[in-house]
């Protein structure tokens, strides 16, 4: 079936207007830009539509994640338009989970209230980490009195609710993360995301690391932080499935899991990545060209374009597969590589075993915790000739 008549299950929305820009944000995103926004969401509600345009068979869909940029500053009365539109052109009867990204800064009960109305059922909540200082330097804008507010509000609307943090961020103590997981795990939350500090180019954050104002975490305090917070976070009933996540059992995002899965996903708006019928997508990256494209042409465009090969659906198998904590089936992973190939990765396994990177038992291959926190390290030592 062509790709144009099959339907992902999986959709993403990205909205990329901000209050300000985080020093250490790599997506596609833009502070002050409000005047744009009525424009931008037009756009995306053509595109939708265009995609749907091209479909012939059924068009269910399990989840739906909002994100950015900061979909929380979605205009309500465009984001309502937008659910009309997403319920006209898609089956959302068996949809299992509705997320969107909330930064804590100035939510109101209006916004909890209007998002739960149209359907939306999980909250994915920006924290990073709760100490203001930091998160100033950052130029993240919200505070810690923010995230209480926002933390008290959300339940009254919602029961699913994940709330995000950035492992290795500069500045940070151990006293300052591990009061911030004490703190977070006293909260009714049912999902924890733990991402690792992330340094790209051309980045404020990657030009205070090159002149020397910053200093980063060692390998070894990297490695000894993440140990300790898995184990923490288990502790308090918050089991990892994923490398960077961990949920109360029954609470794991489906939506990311399409991901880890390997499922066919769609993602609407700038930059938005899609993977269908082994090709990757990757939508227009230019604001006013994706502008002009949808609200003129309303043609499907794409910066890039992609026919997956057999390298690289192996090579992301085995990191989507190994990201997740019970990992992959050895005979699996052995069929990924050609008969003469597989005698060499056994000797890998074995090498990456006794480093104490990965396990190998029952028949399956996981990361062990230091190799969780080295896991691309450990991809490209399975892949390397």
């Amino acid at each position: 079936m062509s790709i144009q008549n099959k339907c992902s299950q999986h959709l993403y929305i990205h909205w990329p207007f901000c209050k300000n820009k985080c020093h250490y944000c790599d997506f596609v995103s833009f502070a002050k830009h409000e005047k744009y926004e009525q424009q931008y969401h037009k756009a995306l509600c053509t595109e939708i539509k265009s995609y749907v345009s091209k479909l012939s068979g059924p068009r269910k869909i399990k989840t739906i994640f909002f994100g950015g940029g900061t979909p929380s500053l979605y205009p309500i009365d465009l984001l309502t338009e937008l659910f009309v539109v997403l319920k006209n052109n898609f089956d959302l009867s068996d949809a299992e989970e509705i997320t969107i990204e909330v930064n804590p800064k100035e939510v109101t009960e209006k916004q909890l209230s209007t998002w739960r109305f149209l359907g939306i059922n999980r909250l994915s909540i920006g924290v990073q980490v709760l100490d203001d200082k930091i998160l100033a330097n950052l130029n993240r804008i919200q505070t810690n009195k923010d995230v209480y507010s926002l933390i008290e509000k959300a339940f009254k609307y919602f029961d699913n609710v994940s709330v995000d943090l950035i492992l290795g961020l500069p500045g940070i103590t151990d006293e300052v993360w591990n009061n911030t997981l004490k703190q977070i795990v006293k909260w009714p939350i049912k999902h924890i995301s733990v991402y690792m500090l992330m340094v790209h180019d051309r980045t404020p954050l990657s030009l205070k690391l090159s002149r020397g104002d910053i200093k980063l975490l060692s390998d070894d305090e990297f490695v000894d932080i993440y140990d300790g917070t898995v184990k923490f976070l288990d502790y308090h009933g918050f089991k990892q499935y994923e490398l960077s996540n961990f949920a109360v059992p029954g609470f794991e995002s489906e939506h990311n899991r399409a991901y880890w899965d390997h499922r066919p996903y769609r993602g609407f708006g700038l930059s938005a990545a899609s993977f269908e019928d082994n090709t990757r997508f990757v939508n227009l990256k230019k604001l006013m060209h994706y502008l002009d494209i949808y609200l003129l042409e309303g043609e499907l465009k794409y910066s890039f374009q992609e026919k997956l090969g057999p390298e690289q659906l192996r090579m992301e198998q085995l990191m989507l597969g190994l990201r997740q904590s019970s990992g992959m089936d050895l005979h699996a992973m052995l069929y990924l590589f050609k008969e003469g190939e597989q005698e060499r990765l056994s000797g890998r396994l074995d090498d990456l075993k006794n480093q104490g990177l990965i396990v190998v038992e029952n028949g399956r291959v996981r990361l062990a915790l230091k190799g969780m926190a080295l896991e691309n390290e450990v991809i490209l030592s399975l892949l390397s000739n």
